[in-house]
């Protein structure tokens, strides 16, 4: 996903700073996924087909808290964390809302920012 020129870098939604490639990472149990940090504290997680949202939301949470899905799970979306899913635009190199052509998935983000 690397472009040329740190224009071409993808930013954090939340603090606009450049964000690094997706990395495997291995949850605790044993699963693999592709996501990241931000400086700002944010996480990532990129699902490359746009169907696997469900098991993205676990893999960030987990990732959020530091595989503490018990805590994750205990917590309010809006009230404890900000939560954005983002399309990614493997072309334009970019960020967007939309879906793919016809309406099918998008290569998507989700991106996660604990509250103070």
């Amino acid at each position: 996903m690397r472009g040329n020129g740190e224009s071409s870098m993808l930013r954090c939604p939340f603090c606009d700073n450049p964000i690094e490639d997706p990395q495997e990472i291995m949850s605790r149990f044993g699963n693999t996924f592709s996501g990241g940090r931000c400086a700002c504290g944010a996480v990532y997680v990129y699902d490359r087909s746009g169907h696997n949202m469900g098991d993205a939301y676990v893999d960030v949470l987990n990732l959020a808290y530091d595989g503490d899905l018990d805590n994750a799970w205990s917590k309010t979306p809006d009230e404890d964390y900000e939560i954005l899913e983002l399309t990614y635009n493997t072309r334009r190199h970019k960020f967007g809302r939309e879906t793919g052509s016809r309406g099918r998935p998008s290569p998507s983000f989700l991106f996660v920012r604990l509250k103070k």
